[in-house]
């Protein structure tokens, strides 16, 4: 990318910049997308592009959501909104053929080569050995770099901006290797024509367009948000015999102070719908690891249900993904609780369990999560262990954690001042 198109960024986004980071400070990519939105409505499109773009290959309701999730509309009445969705739609339906758009390029590029080596007196070989690895780049890699590459700009983008990305992200060499075989009058050459096709991985792609440190940490960002989705699968619970169960009852009285447990997966409440897209099941740790917070701290009648509720119609819930990290902060306050964001700070972390606090991490991939997992930790042992609440798994909230082990897979993509929060009453 050229520094004149890298100078008609800057002075697009500087008027927005105020607005942005208000909401990027407490919501980080999401936050800025809703809050520069609700700021800006005339340029409500450029400002949503942000959200959309992080959402674009997650179900489609999502879509239908956006004019409530952004601008808390009950319908897309508006020209500019609906025009919005419609267009989020295409460039959906646009990456969903990735994949074929990858096929097509490969077989063109065979088709090529071949011809390349082919005389009208027939081909230079005798077969062909073709070896195509197209993976290198996931589609959330993609995702996040073809978004960058245009700007965040969705009205800038069709099917043909997809399928050029995906052509730009592939590269092919051949060669024609002879192989003697057999001796003296046996003696035979077979020529093959050898092609070897493969996408570029995410840096080498992103060092093809010439992007610069700012766009390559932009599009690191996006991709951090795209592939933190807060889903609860059985991997992550404690497996197909619990799932369901009735976890009432439990309370953890091991630390300076009494967690009332919650889990998701809870028959009172796992089939319970979380917004409009998913259940407190499969989607409501945020919610349910709030409640465990709240009923340990302030009331023992609140319960995931209430904060998933309030939370849902409160503009806390990612539809498609599971909480906005606000739910942590915001939330916290409605419910009438002290809170403190503390970053990935361990010595502030350990500090707080001592004195009877309780905190809330947001954790990446790892051992309590295969993506994005909200989790409490109410205590620490007398040798320095973590005492967790895990709201996906009683086993897990029977464990002791190491801190270095806790601190090193909580998410590292920022937001709301997490991803740990401490919590007193």
């Amino acid at each position: 990318m050229s520094s004149k198109n890298n100078s008609g960024i800057a002075s697009r986004t500087a008027a927005a910049i105020a607005n942005i980071a208000k909401g990027a400070a407490v919501g980080g990519v999401y936050g800025a997308a809703a809050g520069a939105a609700k700021s800006f409505l005339p340029t409500m499109i450029k400002a949503a592009v942000i959200i959309l773009v992080v959402l674009i290959c997650l179900p489609l309701l999502i879509f239908a959501a956006l004019p409530n999730i952004l601008f808390g509309y009950d319908n897309a009445r508006a020209e500019d909104i609906i025009k919005l969705t419609d267009k989020a739609y295409s460039i959906d339906a646009a990456y969903k053929d990735v994949q074929n758009y990858s096929q097509a390029e490969v077989d063109r590029i065979i088709a090529e080569v071949v011809a390349a080596h082919t005389t009208e007196n027939g081909p230079e070989f005798d077969s062909i050995d073709v070896t195509a690895v197209t993976d290198n780049t996931n589609i959330y890699w993609f995702i996040a770099i073809t978004s960058v590459a245009y700007h965040q700009d969705l009205f800038s983008m069709d099917e043909n901006s997809i399928r050029n990305m995906t052509i730009t992200k592939l590269i092919s060499l051949s060669s024609i290797v002879s192989a003697i075989t057999g001796d003296g009058d046996d003696e035979t050459v077979a020529s093959t024509l050898k092609i070897d096709i493969e996408d570029l991985d995410p840096e080498a792609l992103m060092d093809k367009l010439g992007f610069t440190d700012e766009e390559r940490n932009w599009a690191r960002v996006l991709y951090s948000s795209i592939t933190e989705d807060q889903y609860v699968g059985i991997a992550d619970s404690d497996g197909p015999g619990y799932y369901g169960s009735d976890y009432g009852g439990i309370v953890f009285a091991n630390a300076s102070t009494p967690v009332v447990y919650y889990n998701q997966t809870d028959s009172r409440w796992c089939n319970i719908m979380y917004g409009k897209t998913n259940t407190i099941g499969k989607a409501g740790c945020g919610p349910t690891s709030l409640a465990i917070v709240v009923a340990s701290l302030k009331d023992r009648s609140i319960t995931p249900v209430e904060v998933a509720k309030w939370a849902a119609a409160n503009g806390y819930r990612a539809e498609g993904n599971g909480s906005y990290r606000t739910l942590m902060t915001e939330g916290a306050a409605h419910y009438g609780l002290k809170v403190q964001a503390i970053g990935n700070d361990g010595n502030k972390l350990v500090e707080a369990l001592k004195a009877g606090k309780l905190a809330i991490a947001i954790m990446a991939k790892g051992h309590f999560t295969t993506s994005g997992h909200y989790i409490v930790l109410r205590g620490v042992t007398a040798s320095g262990k973590i005492l967790v609440a895990d709201p996906a798994s009683v086993k897990r909230s029977n464990q002791e954690w190491d801190l270095k082990l806790i601190l090193n897979e909580t998410s590292k993509s920022g937001g709301a001042g997490g991803p740990l929060w401490v919590y007193s009453a």
